[in-house]
C-alpha cells in the first residue's frame, strides 16, 4: 500500500489555521490533542491554572502529547495510505517552548527528543501561515471562543514565537510553504488551496 501524505499547518495564534476545511477522505487532527490522552494534556496546557507551570514541565507535556499523536493517529493513518492534515506539529514546540519561553539552551536536546518522538514521520508539506503578532492577536481577540493563555501572552512573546518559526520551520518537513496570512481568513485559505492543489 502506498504511504499516505502528511500536511501540517503552522503559525502563531490567530494566523488563520482555523479556516481549514474538513474533508471526508482525510484524517484531520491537531497538536497538542488528537487523542483522548492528548486532549486531556491540551486542556491542562491551555488552562489559566497552568500559567505558573515551569517551562520544562510545559515542554515535557507538549512532547508527551506529540508522542501519543504520532503513535496513535498519524503513523497508522499514513501506513493505511490516508491523507493526514494537522493543525500544528513539532515545529510549534520549538517556536513556543524554546523561543517563546526563552529556553534556547535546551534546543539541541529538544531537537533530539522531537526526532525520537516522530520516529521518521515527516510532513510532506508544512504550510507556515505568517502574520505579524499585532494582526494575529487582534484576529484571535475577535473570535467568539474564549482565549487560551498562549494567545494572551504579550507581543514580545508572540514576536519570539514568530522568530522561532521562521528560523526552524523547515527542519521537520520535506517541503515548506510560507503564506502571508495578514489578510482575511478567506484570502489566506484561497492561497493555501492554490499552494496545495497538487496534494489536495
Amino acid at each position: 500500500m502506498t504511504r499516505g501524505k502528511f500536511i501540517v499547518f503552522e503559525g502563531g495564534g490567530g494566523s488563520g489555521k482555523e479556516k481549514l476545511r474538513s474533508r471526508a477522505d482525510v484524517v484531520y487532527t491537531r497538536a497538542p490533542g488528537g487523542t483522548p490522552i492528548g486532549e486531556h494534556i491540551r486542556e491542562l496546557l491551555l488552562s489559566n491554572e497552568a500559567a505558573d507551570m515551569h517551562p520544562r514541565t510545559e515542554l515535557l507535556l507538549f512532547l508527551a502529547a506529540h508522542a501519543e499523536l504520532v503513535e496513535r493517529v498519524i503513523a497508522p493513518a499514513l501506513t493505511e495510505g490516508k491523507l493526514v492534515i494537522s493543525n500544528r506539529f513539532v515545529p510549534s514546540v520549538i517556536a513556543y517552548q524554546i523561543y517563546g519561553r526563552k529556553q534556547h539552551g535546551e534546543l539541541t536536546i529538544v531537537r533530539e527528543a522531537l526526532r525520537f518522538i516522530t520516529r521518521g514521520v515527516i510532513p510532506d508539506v508544512c504550510v507556515f501561515l505568517d502574520a505579524s503578532p499585532e494582526i494575529a492577536i487582534k484576529r484571535a481577540e475577535g473570535r467568539a471562543e474564549k482565549l487560551h493563555r498562549f494567545v494572551k501572552e504579550d507581543l514580545a512573546f508572540q514576536a519570539r514565537v514568530r522568530e522561532g518559526y521562521k528560523k526552524h520551520i523547515a527542519e521537520f518537513a520535506r517541503k515548506t510553504i510560507t503564506i502571508d496570512s495578514s489578510g482575511t481568513p478567506e484570502e489566506t485559505w484561497k492561497k493555501a488551496e492554490v499552494a496545495l492543489e497538487s496534494f489536495l
